[in-house]
This record gives C-alpha cells, sequence and structure tokens, in this order.
C-alpha cells in the first residue's frame, strides 16, 4: 500500500521560519528568567514584570501570531491594549502617577486608527469589525469611569476627548452599516 501526502511539503522558508521561532522562544525564556532573577537578587522596584511583559509583546505580535483572526483590526486592537498593559504597569512598578492621561491619549489615537483602518477597506473590514466595536465600548466605559473617579482634578479632557471619539466612531460605524449593524452583532452572539 502506497500512502499519498496531502498536506503541503515544507519549504526552505517555513523551515528557516520555524527554527527562527524556536531559538527565540528559548532566548526569550533565557532572557525572562534572568531579568526575573537579577531583579530579586537586587532588589529594587520591579523593572523585570515590564521587561518580560515586552518580550511577551515581542513574541506575541510578531513570532508568534494568531492562526484565527488574523487581521489588521484584530492585530491593531491587540497590540494596542498590550501597550496599554504596558503603560499601565510603567506607572504601577516605576514611575507612579502619569498613566491615566497617557494611557487616553493612545486610546484615542488608536481609536482613530483603528477607524481609518475599518473605512478604508469597508468591504472586507466589516466582516473584522467585532474587535473594533469591543475596543470601543472598553475606551468609553474606562473613560467614563476615569472622569468619575478623577471628578474635580484639573487635567481630565484626554478622558472626555476619548469618550467622545470612541461614541463617535460606534455612532459611525452604525450610520454606515444601517440595519446591517444589528444583523452583524447577532452574528457574532449567534449559538447556532
Amino acid at each position: 500500500m502506497k500512502v499519498k501526502i496531502v498536506y503541503p511539503e515544507v519549504t526552505r522558508q517555513q523551515r528557516i521560519w520555524m527554527n527562527l521561532r524556536i531559538y527565540c522562544k528559548w532566548i526569550f525564556l533565557f532572557a525572562s528568567t534572568i531579568c526575573a532573577a537579577v531583579n530579586i537578587s537586587v532588589g529594587g522596584k520591579a523593572w523585570s514584570v515590564i521587561a518580560i511583559w515586552s518580550m511577551w509583546i515581542v513574541w506575541s505580535q510578531i513570532l508568534s501570531t494568531d492562526m484565527v483572526e488574523y487581521n489588521r483590526l484584530s492585530q491593531t486592537v491587540k497590540l494596542i491594549l498590550r501597550a496599554c498593559v504596558l503603560l499601565a504597569m510603567i506607572d504601577l512598578f516605576l514611575a507612579p502617577g502619569w498613566s491615566v492621561n497617557v494611557i487616553a491619549l493612545v486610546c484615542t489615537a488608536a481609536v482613530i486608527l483603528v477607524g481609518v483602518l475599518f473605512f478604508s477597506d469597508f468591504e472586507k473590514q466589516k466582516q473584522n469589525m467585532f474587535p473594533m466595536l469591543i475596543f470601543c465600548v472598553l475606551c468609553f466605559t474606562g473613560s467614563v469611569i476615569g472622569l468619575i473617579a478623577r471628578r474635580g482634578r484639573a487635567v481630565v479632557w484626554p478622558l472626555a476627548v476619548l469618550a467622545v471619539c470612541s461614541v463617535f466612531l460606534l455612532v459611525l460605524c452604525a450610520a454606515f452599516l444601517g440595519n446591517r449593524f444589528g444583523e452583524e452583532i447577532r452574528k457574532r452572539f449567534s449559538v447556532k
């Protein structure tokens, strides 16, 4: 009996990429361990947490990308959320007191970027709009919570701008999709 191979053969370029990923994985694990060990032995602020999270961002965005939902909207939203977590960790572990306004400004720029990416290829990207919608809802919710928590402080305009931009993008999506907006939302939550 002769077995017919139906899978495509691995090319030389794919083999090089797989080897690079394997080497990078071990280098990242070694570097993460060394960072944590040095930080624990020296003491002080937890800078190793930021270094390890930064290596995780590089690993997950470049070397080990998603196999499902790999599109420009999803990847941009994931990168922005991971960057915001990095900014919050820097604020928490190294230099406190500045991250709320910076994260609000980064998220505002991200909402604008995601909107441009969405509307630049509307017909193709409307299939991938769900991460963008979740991101807008998260931005709006976070900005409202931030505005309530920081009431009475001098600098709250970045949070207000973020709330307005995220609501504007949601309304713009609903206007462009019309009746299909509800259909697209129902599709995403369908259990059939």
